[in-house]
């Protein structure tokens, strides 16, 4: 008698070792779920006041001047927030709408009149010889329209050069952050 009661104690202590993986398993990846929904919620809300800017700037600019398609919104946070908006009109003209922070006055350029997505990445690749171009944005200095090129140098280093938006010749260059 003495002998079957400690074998059902060994068998409960077994049993009692044996761990659910399953439950483990659902656990974490209910945890899982959890922090990317979390990460998603934030984004979400982080990018709101921009989007917000975007489909104000949209109307405005769809309101006040001849665009009638908006392709492309850049910014540029150097002393003033200036909004860069490329859009094609109706009869197809591609112009560029220049907004300054959250003011009502707007300048339209003829897009045609400045140097070609094409023109400008030779004009890059031939002059600063990048590894990489990060971005290239019209924007707004000194009263003149721009192009605003960021890219990685020869020694992995950070550069910026503003350059004319017609003629492409540099109004100032930052290399090496």
């Amino acid at each position: 008698m003495m002998q079957f009661k400690d074998d059902i104690r060994i068998r409960q202590r077994r049993k009692q070792k044996n761990v659910h993986w399953s439950r483990f398993w659902f656990i974490a990846a209910g945890i899982g779920i959890i922090l990317s929904a979390l990460t998603i919620c934030y984004f979400y809300v982080s990018l709101t006041p921009m989007r917000r800017d975007e489909s104000r700037l949209q109307r405005f600019v769809k309101a006040k001047t001849d665009i009638a398609t908006v392709q492309q919104i850049s910014v540029d946070h150097r002393q003033k927030t200036t909004y860069a908006i490329t859009g094609t009109t109706a009869s197809g003209k591609q112009k560029v709408a220049i907004v300054r922070g959250k003011s009502n006055q707007v300048k339209t350029y003829d897009r045609r009149n400045g140097l070609s997505d094409k023109q400008l990445r030779q004009l890059i690749l031939t002059t600063y010889k990048p590894k990489k171009i990060y971005s290239a944005n019209i924007s707004e200095y000194k009263q003149a329209l721009v192009w605003e090129v960021s890219y990685k140098g020869q020694n992995n280093t950070l550069n910026y050069v503003t350059l004319d938006f017609k003629t492409g010749s540099p109004y100032r260059v930052i290399k090496g952050l």
